[in-house]
């Protein structure tokens, strides 16, 4: 009775959720969403479900035995979203502006684009201060199945530029990106927090390096 039942309303909701009615729930949704104070309301309804400690104890274990049991979920939807993101550079393009990334580019600089943290704004503004054209975000290499964005391109000098800031998680990536940029030969500096204070030592010097090794080669 009871496989009955279950077949017989999962019929019934692929009858009912066409593309039509998912688009018609998704607009109402969004009207609701939209109303004022839903926020608010929702935010409180949560707060009175949490306090019940049954309640929080049941959530914990069904996320603990989620994780268990798919243990490479987060590597697994990386390397799919790598995948969709080489194939559709428009939708990196939209995810890198803000569409979906949740540290959007905020900061306006003396150049005129938005970046996303203090530091890329300091090293902005030095570049624009030493009339060095350069582009924010503006190329996304793919390299060994990774999709590397570096923060600034010199367009004269052909030089990338990373900055790392103080995330825990930038470590990682700094080594993977200094692996990577070695092993096909491009040309970046790596710019850290502690480096900010003196821009004029380890960015225009590293920049004058690199250019006077691309003009020895021509």
């Amino acid at each position: 009775m009871r496989m009955h039942w279950k077949k017989a309303n999962v019929l019934r909701a692929k009858r009912y959720w066409n593309a039509s009615a998912r688009r018609k729930q998704a607009k109402l949704l969004e009207h609701v969403r939209r109303m004022p104070g839903y926020h608010e309301k929702l935010a409180r309804a949560m707060r009175r479900y949490y306090k019940n400690p049954e309640a929080r104890g049941r959530i914990d274990r069904l996320i603990t035995s989620w994780w268990r049991n798919h243990p490479n979920i987060r590597k697994i939807n990386s390397d799919k979203m790598k995948r969709e993101f080489a194939k559709h550079p428009e939708a990196l393009k939209k995810f890198m502006k803000g569409g979906k990334n949740p540290f959007k580019a905020r900061l306006k600089t003396n150049q005129g684009f938005l970046v996303r943290s203090k530091g890329e704004r300091e090293i902005a503004n030095f570049l624009f201060e030493n009339r060095i054209k350069s582009q924010y975000e503006a190329k996304t290499l793919q390299l060994d199945g990774n999709l590397c964005t570096p923060d600034f391109f010199l367009v004269k000098e052909k030089i990338y530029i990373e900055y790392y800031g103080g995330h825990p998680k930038a470590w990682k990536k700094k080594v993977l990106k200094n692996k990577l940029y070695k092993k096909y030969k491009i040309k970046c500096i790596f710019i850290t927090p502690g480096e900010l204070e003196n821009l004029s030592y380890y960015l225009l010097g590293e920049i004058g390096k690199l250019s006077a090794r691309r003009q020895a080669r021509f």
